[in-house]
């Protein structure tokens, strides 16, 4: 698929609606714009740690709780707790 897109004067760019639908992406959504070695810009939609839980529970609902590991909120405050270690 390609698609031409007009940057307005504030430098917003609209993402053509079949681009928004293969991508999932949600409005109020906020995507990554990366810069590869070609000058390609690249755009990445990230997850929330509820997006992230309701797609793992979705997922696993088969599996028993406790086999199933760290929760989104647990793995989010165990990285916070590395990160702070490191220093």
């Amino acid at each position: 698929m390609k698609y031409t897109s007009t940057i307005t004067s504030k430098g917003t760019i609209t993402i053509a609606a079949p681009l928004r639908k293969a991508l999932g992406f949600k409005s109020g959504q906020k995507v990554s714009l990366t810069l590869d070695k070609n000058r390609q810009v690249v755009i990445g939609g990230g997850t929330t740690v509820d997006d992230f839980e309701k797609l793992r529970d979705e997922i696993t609902k088969k599996i028993p709780s406790h086999k199933k590991g760290l929760t989104g909120q647990a793995l989010k405050e165990a990285a916070a707790k590395a990160w702070v270690a490191d220093y």
